[in-house]
């Protein structure tokens, strides 16, 4: 395992992490308080927490009451359109914050997107661009550099094949141009993913999209996952819009680091539900 990430993962070289800069795209549902969410998120106990650097100053102390919670900041913005919280068809991406910032706030991970399959190469230029520059400063401090991988470009593919080559070849560039930690979609293909995990000589989180429709549905794909060679999860909506968040992250929490089974998890589920 690479220095920079030595003191990032627990023992066991898994990670539980809350996506929470969600805000960047506006204020969501399950997200519209972000001190209530925050609490929340806190009280359930994840590995780590993903937010922006005025977050974690906004909130310096409610963070610093779990001194084993690494923080991870996010240190770029994207859009589509220039109207908040709307899609559109622009590609709007920039860095916004920096390794000053960052060690100014004492968090333990920066975190910053990689987004192929855009119309103007302008953009992917920059952001090539950026990352490269973020990953020499960032070794140089022995800060961990997580490339987020998403299907977000405009001309990405939507077939699963192609999907499984695109995400293989885009996190074998990420790597190159200097992640630590891939943050990416989980892939239908298993046998793809699990190439992928195999061949890459950094670890793989799997980050949570869209809501997905049920709870039996987030915890398999997150136990497939770690069985495919996955390293743990970045996950937002899938947490913080559950009906009951604290319990989403203890049991998500069991899946991943205690190896419970869905058949275990899912009857604590519904024991916890009874008993309140």
């Amino acid at each position: 395992m690479l220095r920079s990430t030595l003191n990032y993962f627990p023992s066991d070289g898994k990670a539980l992490v809350v996506a929470m800069d969600h805000g960047m795209i506006g204020a969501p549902v399950g997200f519209k308080n972000p001190k209530n969410t925050l609490l929340k998120v806190l009280k359930g106990e994840p590995d780590g927490i993903l937010i922006t650097p005025n977050f974690a100053r906004n909130f310096k102390s409610e963070i610093s009451k779990k001194t084993n919670i690494k923080i991870n900041i996010r240190v770029d913005f994207m859009a589509t359109s220039t109207i908040p919280g709307l899609e559109g068809e622009e590609e709007i991406q920039l860095q916004f914050s920096d390794v000053e910032e960052y060690l100014e706030i004492g968090a333990d991970a920066i975190v910053t997107l990689l987004i192929f399959g855009r119309k103007n190469p302008e953009v992917i230029k920059d952001n090539i661009k950026y990352i490269a520059t973020l990953s020499k400063i960032t070794h140089h401090y022995h800060i961990p550099l997580v490339v987020e991988v998403p299907f977000w470009g405009k001309v990405c593919p939507k077939e699963s094949q192609e999907r499984s080559k695109f995400l293989e070849d885009a996190c074998r560039i990420a790597f190159e141009i200097g992640a630590d930690i891939i943050k990416a979609p989980y892939l239908q293909d298993r046998r793809a993913f699990k190439d992928l995990t195999s061949n890459l000589p950094i670890p793989i989180l799997i980050l949570g999209g869209e809501k997905m429709n049920t709870n039996e549905e987030i915890l398999v794909t997150v136990k497939n996952s770690l069985e495919d060679g996955g390293r743990g999860i970045y996950f937002g909506r899938n947490i913080w819009q559950n009906e009951d968040p604290v319990l989403m992250i203890k049991t998500l929490y069991k899946i991943i680091h205690e190896e419970s089974s869905i058949k275990e998890v899912l009857k604590d589920i519904k024991n916890e539900k009874y008993l309140k």
